[in-house]
């Protein structure tokens, strides 16, 4: 289902400006962007691509060990 909100363009200091509904807005933070396709704006979230990766691994090495857990072998009665 299509949501549709009707707004007018102002100016915040020396850029236009668009308010939208909380209900419409994006979580708090969410990098976003902005496509212009003739007389559309787009506004979605951007996107993870490869270029993120490295950051991403930096942040999981802090909950990464060097240590491997032994395999412990159970008996089972087959």
């Amino acid at each position: 289902m299509q949501k549709i909100f009707r707004t007018r363009q102002f100016m915040a200091g020396n850029s236009p400006a668009v308010r939208i509904p909380m209900s419409m807005a994006f979580p708090k933070q969410t990098k976003l962007v902005v496509i212009r396709e003739g007389n559309r704006l787009i506004v979605e979230p951007e996107e993870n691509s490869l270029e993120s990766l490295p950051a991403l691994f930096a942040a999981l090495r802090s909950h990464h060990t060097t240590e491997r857990p032994e395999f412990v072998e159970t008996e089972r009665s087959w």
